[in-house]
């Protein structure tokens, strides 16, 4: 819950992030874009009633070097689903290299859970 300055409270979705190691990542999955390879992790991962309307989405990486990139979620189960994406893609053999409570804005939606399934925003 957030406050504005006119002491209204506002509800804030949740939002968890991850940066990821983009250059391994094409070494390791040559060809594959990043929206696709995000995708192809969210694949793994069942979507339950929990995370329905939760987004997925790539956010400006804190280092914007162009080497790393930022995963983000928002919305209900954010934080398991962090998790979640964090243990794929290291099993995927992509180091990811940095876990945050919060995250950026969207600068590119990735995915919406919808009625136990992953679809396009």
């Amino acid at each position: 819950m957030m406050y504005t300055g006119a002491g209204k409270a506002v509800e804030m979705e949740e939002t968890y992030s991850f940066v990821y190691d983009g250059l391994d990542a094409s070494r390791l999955f040559p060809g594959i874009g990043k929206k696709e390879l995000i995708l192809a992790m969210l694949a793994g991962i069942v979507p339950d009633e929990a995370f329905a309307g939760c987004l997925v989405y790539e956010g400006e990486a804190p280092q914007a070097d162009g080497a790393t990139v930022c995963v983000a979620i928002r919305g209900p189960g954010a934080d398991r689903l962090q998790q979640g994406l964090v243990e794929v893609f290291e099993r995927r053999g992509i180091p990811v290299l940095q876990v945050f409570e919060g995250g950026p804005e969207v600068r590119l939606a990735i995915a919406r859970a919808e009625g136990g399934r992953w679809k396009a925003p």
